[in-house]
């Protein structure tokens, strides 16, 4: 039973670090991006680039680009009749 209790502490501990490393990695891009602003302007505009998630479309695989077709392939994908 003691073990458990070890286990589960040892685990806790592992999860407060790591959540320690996150916020204090966190905080250095904050004072970064301080120093880098010329103006509070500029400081809310780093920040919100800083939450911004970026995400990348993914080609669907049926798609053609145009640029690879030639004119007699590009109309018939047009037309519909491939």
């Amino acid at each position: 039973m003691i073990e458990m209790v070890l286990i589960g502490v040892i685990v806790l501990l592992c999860g407060l670090l790591v959540w320690e490393k996150r916020e204090g990695r966190l905080e250095k891009n904050k004072l970064i991006n301080a120093l880098l602003a010329k103006n509070a302007q500029d400081l809310a505009s780093l920040d919100l680039i800083d939450k911004t998630e970026v995400k990348q479309v993914e080609k669907q695989p049926d798609l053609i680009p145009a640029e690879d077709l030639n004119d007699k392939e590009f109309k018939e994908v047009i037309s519909g009749q491939q």
